[in-house]
């Protein structure tokens, strides 16, 4: 989950300093007065700015992600979809707005996640895919939050049984790793991510059956592995290409390649 920061502009102290607490409370995993703080601040947000006020949504946005600590995951979708509501009035005044874009983002990685752990995986690729848009508007392509979205993205569309979806967004992470090293050399941070995406890429073929792909991918992951001279890491991709050997043999509709 991820916690909306309190902004100082247009913020009565009162609300702030109670978000504060709340924010420092739910660090600390004391949840019920994270919740009890958060919610005095709402009423002080509500009744000085108003329901609609961007500020107002970044409670929302911090409630829910208590009710997510307390499994109470009906309220936390409320508090969520609250706060998007809000967001969105808010971002058809001011479509350009980059703080207003970057939360709302948030508050769709917030669903994204909560959709996919109660399997409605359709509406967390929703979710996120929107999410990715506003984050790459205000970041970039090459931030590690849009690599962390696009990473969840790719893990909803798999488990949406969108496959090519899924592969899509792993290989848009590779491109993106590769495109960011200096002097055509990757770090051993960006190898390693390297073959951490190749593997989930082999995880996506092994769903399709399409087992000689996923052992390709696995390959090129434990090249990286043993570049990075991570032997656990190499052992784990070697024993799961022999896994997918196995599988292969005992999967007469498998898909091969000429």
């Amino acid at each position: 989950m991820q916690v909306a920061a309190s902004s100082k502009k247009d913020e009565p102290d009162v609300a702030a300093t109670l978000v504060k607490m709340g924010i420092t409370n739910l660090l600390l995993r004391r949840f019920e007065g994270a919740l009890e703080s958060f919610r005095e601040a709402l009423s002080v947000r509500r009744r000085t700015l108003g329901e609609l006020h961007p500020s107002t949504a970044r409670v929302y946005n911090n409630i829910g992600c208590v009710h997510v600590e307390f499994n109470q995951f009906h309220e936390a979708r409320g508090a969520f979809e609250a706060a998007l509501q809000v967001q969105r009035h808010a971002l058809w005044s001011d479509p350009r707005n980059g703080p207003l874009r970057f939360g709302t983002s948030t508050t769709l990685c917030n669903l994204g996640y909560l959709y996919k752990n109660q399997g409605l995986h359709h509406k967390a690729v929703a979710a996120l895919r929107e999410a990715l848009e506003l984050q790459e508007s205000v970041l970039g392509k090459h931030h590690p939050t849009v690599f962390g979205t696009l990473d969840a993205l790719a893990e909803a569309s798999a488990r949406n049984n969108n496959c090519p979806e899924a592969i899509r967004c792993y290989n848009a992470i590779l491109i993106r790793i590769n495109s960011t090293g200096k002097g055509g050399e990757m770090t051993s941070e960006q190898r390693r991510a390297s073959a951490i995406a190749l593997y989930k890429i082999s995880r996506v073929y092994l769903k399709q059956k399409d087992f000689d792909a996923a052992v390709r991918k696995l390959k090129e992951a434990t090249f990286y592995a043993r570049g990075l001279g991570d032997a656990g890491l190499e052992a784990k991709f070697q024993t799961e290409m022999e896994n997918v050997k196995r599988a292969q043999k005992h999967a007469p509709n498998a898909k091969r390649r000429e």
